[in-house]
């Protein structure tokens, strides 16, 4: 028996060719009767979207985080929705809340919020930079005002702030308050205050901009930029969504850990000594990483503009980091002289002089630091006792166009590189100078008259410490960014001297801290070092005895050299000698270096070598 099922065959057809017939009418009535260009295209569909970047990250040479990137929130009130609104609270009593919680400072703000007829019916922005917890303070103060009860919060939630390196944004709801908004958005932040803030610098908050320091020297690599883009609603599309430009992360040579204990012995060096600055540079001799740069006073770059920290940032004499501060030296430049000299084959070690406590050169009388006559010495004790009647003679012996040259190639009065912003070259006239007399050969040989910085003593020691070879000092480890990670080499840049020189340099001045019992001798370690007092020019007045620059700098193991010390006190008080208050401070900081670094005594070290 044949079964028919025709009918379900032709229904089923009848539906589909109505469905067709319909799709086909659609198109049509489009093309007649519609406009084309008002309907959306779907490839086109979207909406403009801004992807917001962060400010790269600078950290220590282990990682720990000295600048990063937190929410902050722009907090505005409506006062003028107040008006036809169920909130019936006194706007004085509100404005007044805003001042308390954001601590509002600002006089025209102030009047603005404070007017005895109450703040202007229109949207006022009280604080462009609120911390999360101010935020949230402020809202429960809203809600109180307007006669809610608070429940108790989840203490977990309340306390976020963050404050976090990377920049991820923690949101704060205000969109329950119809009166306040607040927008978050993300600023510089410095975990750590004031350590490291001469080398770091600071973001200036309206601007966005890196100033001084490692910020300001890097700002375009450490500068993310903000992208705005189309993006797609089609979701097969959302690789097409912008990403933000993020800026590089920095990481620095120096280890926080080192940082903050030298800071630590610098501050009370300071205080102990009067002085009014000083600095402290730990690099090390073979790479040129600075492992430590202290500067005193520093300001806390969390809070620069309070202040309390104008005169260190907007000082008259542009300084925020005094080891790239220019100034006469003194006594320090002597170990580059009889460098030089010896260097130059002119004299050596034992070559002898007979001291009478002055010399005379191009029409001016130099005289001894205690003005007296040593009489025979040797070049090695003219080093001890730090004669610079001995030190004229032995630039004499070198003569100007010799002696400017090896102060050129020791790299004075030039940029030494260092990554940071505001270094300056400092001063050294030669023989080829319009103003040059000759009794500045005699001046310079024991480092007057000539302007040097602190970073460039280090650099031209670290000629003697290591072998002749002279490194550039560097502060950057390296930089990442897009997962690609720059090493800046070592850099050497010059051979000044010769390596039979720099040891020769090394064992006289090791022998002459143990010679003078020096203040700046560690036990059980073997170090080379100079001190330096420097009488400082005033106008009009000459040079006064009662204002000293005091400086050390030192070396070791001499064997063996793991890092270079210089320390300089500006203008101390309790004594103006640097074998009195800059050899204690270099003592100090060796100490703490050893133990931080590992280094064994030369006993201990000298036996492993044996076994």
């Amino acid at each position: 028996m044949k079964i028919r099922y025709n009918w379900r065959y032709t229904f089923i057809a009848s539906i589909f060719t109505l469905v067709g017939l319909g799709i086909l009418a659609q198109m049509v009535r489009i093309q007649v009767t519609v406009d084309a260009q008002g309907l959306p295209v779907t490839n086109n569909m979207g909406q403009w979207e801004k992807a917001a970047s962060r400010r790269g990250l600078i950290l220590d040479r282990n990682g720990h985080l000295l600048a990063g990137n937190k929410t902050v929130y722009a907090v505005d009130i409506h006062f003028d929705a107040l008006d036809g609104s169920d909130m019936t609270g006194d706007p004085k009593e509100l404005a007044d809340h805003a001042v308390s919680i954001f601590e509002i400072e600002n006089e025209y703000l102030l009047q603005q919020l404070r007017q005895e007829k109450g703040p202007p019916k229109r949207t006022i922005t009280i604080e462009r930079f609120a911390s999360g917890e101010q935020v949230r303070a402020f809202i429960d103060a809203v809600r109180v005002w307007h006669g809610e009860e608070l429940e108790e919060e989840d203490e977990e939630t309340a306390e976020q702030e963050g404050e976090l390196g990377g920049g991820e944004i923690d949101i704060v709801d205000c969109s329950l308050i119809p009166l306040v908004s607040c927008t978050p958005h993300l600023a510089r932040s410095y975990p750590e205050g004031s350590l490291a803030s001469n080398m770091i610098g600071f973001v200036r908050r309206d601007e966005k901009r890196g100033h001084l320091g490692v910020e300001g020297k890097y700002d375009t690599s450490l500068f993310g930029n903000d992208r705005t883009l189309w993006a797609l609603w089609d979701p097969h599309k959302a690789d097409q969504a912008p990403d933000p430009d993020h800026g590089a992360n920095v990481i620095l040579t120096i280890d926080s850990v080192l940082q903050a204990d030298v800071e630590e012995i610098l501050d009370a060096a300071v205080e102990q000594t009067k002085s009014q600055a000083g600095t402290v540079i730990v690099m090390h001799p073979e790479t040129g990483d600075i492992l430590a740069m202290a500067s005193s006073p520093r300001a806390d770059i969390s809070h620069y503009w309070e202040e309390e920290y104008k005169d260190i940032i907007y000082n008259t004499d542009n300084i925020f980091n005094y080891a790239i501060k220019a100034y006469e030296p003194g006594s320090v430049v002597k170990v580059l002289t009889m460098a030089a000299a010896i260097d130059a084959g002119v004299v050596e070690p034992d070559t002898e002089f007979l001291d009478k406590g002055k010399i005379e050169i191009g029409g001016v009388t130099i005289r001894n630091w205690n003005e007296a006559a040593w009489g025979p010495q040797t070049m090695k004790t003219c080093m001890q006792h730090s004669l610079n009647v001995c030190l004229v003679w032995v630039a004499k012996q070198l003569e100007s166009e010799q002696f400017y040259s090896y102060f050129q190639d020791f790299g004075f009065g030039q940029l030494t590189g260092i990554e940071l912003a505001g270094e300056v070259p400092g001063s050294v006239k030669n023989h080829l100078s319009p103003e040059y007399t000759r009794s500045e050969l005699g001046t310079n040989a024991f480092g007057q008259g000539i302007e040097i910085t602190s970073i460039q003593m280090v650099k031209a020691i670290s000629a003697v410490a290591n072998e002749g070879e002279m490194v550039a000092p560097r502060i950057i480890s390296s930089i990442v960014d897009e997962g690609y990670e720059y090493k800046p080499p070592r850099t050497v840049v010059g051979h000044p001297i010769s390596a039979d020189t720099a040891r020769t340099m090394t064992e006289m001045l090791k022998e002459s801290l143990i010679e003078e019992s020096s203040a700046a001798l560690v036990p059980g370690y073997s170090l080379a070092g100079k001190t330096g007092t420097a009488e400082i020019f005033i106008k009009n007045k000459g040079y006064i005895s009662e204002l000293t620059n005091a400086s050390f700098v030192g070396w070791g193991p001499t064997d063996d050299p793991k890092f270079i010390v210089y320390v300089w006190l500006h203008k101390p008080s309790t004594s103006i000698w640097g074998s009195e208050v800059a050899a204690p401070v270099f003592r100090k900081v060796v100490m703490n270096l050893v133990n931080h670094m590992g280094i064994a005594p030369d006993a201990v070290r000298q036996s492993q070598l044996d076994e």
